[in-house]
């Protein structure tokens, strides 16, 4: 076991004398102890042990310039959170739909991805007009609409009232009697 520990040793030193940064040139010795181990050492063997030394030359060590500082930019390190993907959808009525005779009224739905924040509302247009006040909830109760083609469009806003996503246009065409 202990042959097995100084031979570890000594390849662990010869290994790190070899690769670590030394002059070109340097002394290494190598000799037998009193007790026969194999030695190395940058310095000879006092003169009573002299059995048989070795000068070992090295080479030209390797090496590279480090590189140069690059300095980081503003943020760099820190993870980038991806911007969010935002989706507003009118779910009812469908794109094209027809509502029938009557006093014009109808509900429309929508369905927002991600859910709307604590800060987000939606606003509902009607023909590029807003239909009430922005809103938490996804569903408006239209009453007396005209007769004729309407455009139906879902605003998302932000805290400060600022459009984050719209919906696709939705068409619907609404019937009613006139009066003549």
């Amino acid at each position: 076991m202990r042959t097995r520990v100084f031979w570890f040793f000594i390849t662990a030193t010869s290994i790190g004398a070899l690769c670590s940064p030394t002059p070109a040139h340097a002394e290494i010795y190598q000799y037998k102890d009193k007790d026969g181990n194999v030695v190395f050492s940058d310095t000879p063997p006092t003169g009573q042990q002299a059995v048989e030394v070795e000068e070992v030359h090295l080479g030209t060590t390797n090496s590279a310039e480090p590189p140069p500082n690059i300095p980081l930019s503003a943020g760099a390190g820190k993870p980038q959170k991806p911007p969010t993907q935002y989706s507003s959808t009118i779910t009812s009525p469908a794109d094209g739909s027809t509502i029938p005779m009557g006093p014009g009224n109808f509900t429309v739905t929508a369905v927002m991805t991600p859910p709307l924040n604590s800060g987000e509302r939606a606003l509902l247009t009607l023909d590029g007009q807003p239909v009430g006040e922005p809103q938490r909830g996804s569903s408006w109760q239209l009453r007396n609409v005209f007769r004729g083609e309407h455009k139906l469009v879902i605003e998302r806003r932000d805290a400060q009232g600022g459009v984050v996503d719209s919906s696709a246009p939705v068409t619907v065409y609404v019937l009613r009697p006139s009066v003549r």
